[in-house]
Formats: structure tokens, sequence, C-alpha cells
């Protein structure tokens, strides 16, 4: 993934974290729907017999996207012709039986929720947090590391085989994340409620309209959940309301943490409704921002945003104050990127630079090479490479994220990196005209976001069949039916290499990299 844009989003439907936009899913660390938000009731529909029984099954293998997969027993009444079929189970762990209740059966399949463990999984571990039961970002966070590595490559693998009709040559080792805990550097809190009952956390599993109070965060700092601790109280105190998307009503929609590993500083962001300039709200914000600034040293600015829109993002659409530092710094081996309030980096410093490390390997660039990053957002994959190749031409759809990767070319003195806006779709999904000595491309990253890429930019890559084609993904399935047009029978590449990428450890975000070379 690159440092502009989050891929968990479809490219062109659904707004993008990786354009500066918000997330349509979330991950571990993001506000998933704002305060009051209640989800839509099912359509009505006849239940399946089976629904709402507790059967014994044993989970096997682990699905994408999380869940365990168990097979149903033969002499199952409602179902008697159903042995062998599918159970995806939620919080079902491979190797464990468990009591599974039937919330579901389609025609090929059923989805089921863990009742109660009668045999634990051999590769269960403890949770490492105190809302585990309540809070589902870290999902799975009771399998052991090695394990969730494991079972992620494997899906991918599996994808690849099922989707595509393709195999990899080779399969190289996974890489694990560095740290499976405070390993974030980006967290989006909710806020709910109104005075001593105002709450600041997450959203619950269970009740994804109700934000819980969050006391500790395994996966973040303890910094950044004692500033947690101190807006809460502040806001309390104050008697700001959190705002309500139902009624419009209220004020405080999210705040948002940030952490540079490089310089060990943070930067706050507090997003509210629109607020009357030198009104006492407006007032109450300026004196909690300063008083932040204060109390945590290692707090290197604070900025209040607005948001006007009734959706729950937690993503500004002005800037109203801004106070100290507007920007932190990273760094990835010796290329620093400048991180704003509303900039999107890889939530996970450490794995970023595994990721980015794998895949100069795999490109395995000369000095007189002319890369082309694809979907380059802020240029973080760009500006990674640009030591070690001859020109590095940066292709990106978002006007502000080719703005972004400019300023960061500037930053770190890049002057063989080029950026330049192309919609990367349709039949010029890359245009004729190109800067001049970056008209032909030796090696092409692309990085899409979870849509993967469009046939349009297929078909180019066909076509040209540049000697190197790295591909980043984010979700097995889409890389492999990508895979498949571009390594099948018609396709103009083979899969070279494979390999996976734990970037999100304790979720099902499975990342991967995957080499393609002309046939």
């Amino acid at each position: 993934m690159n440092s502009s844009r989050s891929k968990k989003t479809p490219k062109r439907s659904a707004p993008s974290a990786r354009n500066g936009r918000a997330p349509a899913r979330s991950g571990p660390g993001q506000a998933r729907r704002s305060g009051g938000e209640h989800r839509r009731a099912p359509s009505e529909r006849e239940a399946h017999p089976l629904e709402g029984k507790t059967l014994t099954l044993t989970i096997d293998t682990l699905a994408l996207g999380g869940a365990g997969v168990a097979r149903l027993p033969e002499g199952v009444e409602g179902l008697e012709d159903g042995a062998g079929m599918a159970v995806f189970v939620t919080g079902g762990l491979p190797g464990s039986v468990v009591g599974a209740r039937i919330t579901r059966v389609h025609r090929r399949h059923a989805e089921a929720q863990v009742a109660e463990v009668l045999t634990p999984s051999p590769e269960a571990v403890a949770p490492l947090c105190p809302h585990t039961d309540v809070c589902g970002g870290c999902p799975l966070q009771t399998l052991a590391p090695e394990r969730q590595l494991f079972w992620k490559e494997r899906q991918i693998l599996d994808a690849l085989k099922r989707i595509g009709r393709v195999e990899p040559k080779r399969v190289l080792p996974a890489l694990p994340a560095p740290s499976v805990t405070a390993f974030r550097n980006k967290m989006e809190f909710a806020f709910q409620g109104f005075g001593a009952s105002l709450r600041l956390g997450l959203y619950a599993k269970a009740d994804p309209g109700r934000v819980f109070d969050v006391a500790s965060c395994a996966i973040f700092t303890k910094d950044g959940q004692a500033m947690l601790d101190a807006v809460r109280e502040a806001c309390r105190e104050a008697g700001l309301p959190a705002y309500d998307r139902r009624t419009g009503q209220g004020l405080l929609r999210h705040l948002v943490l940030r952490h540079s590993v490089h310089q060990d500083k943070y930067l706050a962001q507090l997003i509210t409704a629109p607020v009357p300039a030198d009104s006492a709200p407006a007032l109450a914000l300026l004196a909690l921002g300063e008083e932040l600034l204060r109390r945590f040293p290692k707090l290197a600015g604070f900025v209040h945003s607005e948001r006007a829109r009734a959706d729950g993002l937690a993503q500004s659409e002005r800037t109203v104050l801004a106070l100290g530092e507007s920007a932190l710094v990273e760094t990835l081996e010796d290329v620093r990127y400048s991180i704003s309030a509303d900039a999107f980096f890889q939530t996970c410093t450490g794995g970023a630079l595994g990721l980015y490390a794998g895949l100069r390997e795999l490109a395995d660039l000369a000095p007189t090479d002319v890369v082309y990053d694809l979907y380059c957002g802020g240029g973080g994959i760009a500006l990674f490479l640009a030591g070690h190749a001859g020109k590095v031409l940066g292709l990106e759809a978002n006007p502000s994220a080719v703005a972004d990767a400019e300023a960061n070319a500037r930053l770190n003195k890049a002057e063989n990196c080029r950026f330049i806006r192309a919609d990367l779709t349709g039949e010029s999904a890359v245009p004729e005209r190109l800067p001049e000595g970056y008209t032909k491309a030796d090696a092409v990253v692309a990085d899409p976001p979870r849509e993967g890429l469009d046939a349009g930019l297929i078909g180019w890559l066909n076509r040209t069949r540049p000697s190197r084609l790295v591909y980043v993904s984010c979700n097995p399935a889409t890389l492999a039916r990508d895979a498949g047009l571009l390594a099948g029978e018609e396709g103009g590449f083979e899969l070279a290499a494979v390999r996976a990428v734990d970037l999100f450890p304790h979720t099902a975000h499975a990342e991967c990299l995957a080499l393609f070379t002309p046939k």
C-alpha cells in the first residue's frame, strides 16, 4: 500500500482514505459509524428451520474475512441432504470444536457464530486486550500471530488457484509484522453521549451504533491512550455534546491521533460539526487544544476541523484551528514523509517498511530503469524506489494526492521523480503523452485499492508487457481475478512469485506482493 490512500474501499464509487477520504470498511483503530447510527433491519424473509439452533462443529480452516470454516455433519434435522455443506463460523479458530449457533442458511453454505468453545484450538492464545468481547477491531487476536500469517498466506494461494486459476512459480517466505502490539500510528475514536455520560472510544461489535469507552488498546501506544483519556475527561467537564447523525444535533464527532515513530511525536485532530467562531463551544475547543499541548510534551500539534455532512466519516471538510505543528515527519530508511492531519500514511510504520523493502527486492531495479508507480497516491512507493532507479513516474487519479506526492518529492530533493494525474481506467488508462524520458517503463508497480485493477489498465499492461510488474494487493480475491487476466491463457505474463505480508496483525486483512514477468 502506498502513502496516500487506503485500499479498503472501491476506487471510484466510494470515498477512500488513500486519496484523502475516509474508508468504507473499518479496521482496528477506525471508528466505523457515527454516533447514534444503527444498522438497518434486514429485509423480512422466511427463516430456515435450522437458524437459531446450535450445532457441534469442528473448525477446519480459516476463510477470507476471518471466519472459521466447518462442514455440516450428517443427519442434521432440517438439512438432511446438507452433509458436507460449508459453515462459516464467526469466532471459530482452526482445530477447535465449538457449539455454533446457526444464523443464516443459504443455498450452498451457512453462517454461524460461536456460542461455546468445547475444545480450544491448539493455535489459540490469550487475548491481548481487555475489550476483546466488546470491540471487533482485532477479531484474530486469540490466534497465535504466526498462525495468523500462515492462514493469510494460504488464503492468498487458495484464491489464486480457485478464482484466478493460476499458481505462482515461487512462494517466498511470508513477512511477519515487526510488532503485534502498539504498532498503529493512527487511531480514530468516536464520540457519543453528553455530560457525564459522554463516551469516547470505538464501536461495539455487537451493536455498531454504540460507542464504548476505550480504557486500554493493545495496538496503540500508552502515550496515545493518555491523550485519549484526557480529551474524554475535558469534554465531559466542558459539557460538550457528541454529534448525533440521526438528528444533526450536537458537536463532537471524532478524535484522530497520529504518531510519528521517527520523531516520537503526536498530532491530535478533533473533528466537530460546524461551530460559530468565537462561540462558547469554539472557545472551549481552543482551551482544550492549549491545555493538551501544555500537558503532553510529545504532542506536537492540535487541529480543530469541521465536518458538516451527516455521515460517519472521520475526515475533515474544513480546518478552523491549528496550534503548534501542522504536520508530523515520518521516515522509511532515508525517505522522509510529511504527514498532515488529513494526509494518509500506512498505519503500521514498521510493516510499511517491510512491504516497501520486499517490493523493491522483487522489482530488482537497475540504476537506469524507468519505473511507473500506478495508483501512486502521495508518492510513498515512488520515493522509496527513487534512489534505486533512473527515473520514477507516479500516476494517480486524485489531484490532491498528486500535490502531496510533489511536496514529498521536494522534501526529499528527489529530482528523478515526476507525478501526473491519470485516471488509470478505460482504453486510455495510461496517457499516451508522458513526460520526456518517461515514455517506456522497464518496471511497473501497481498498488490498487481493494477493487483491484481496472480492465482497461489490465489491457494496457498485457499490451506493453514491462519486464517486471509488481502488484501490491490488500484483497486476495481481486488479486486472483486480476492474476487470471494477466497470467492466464490470454494474458501476457506469468506469475513468477508471491509473498504474503502481515500489515495488520489480529485482523483478517491479507496483504500480498505478486511479481509478474512477461511470457
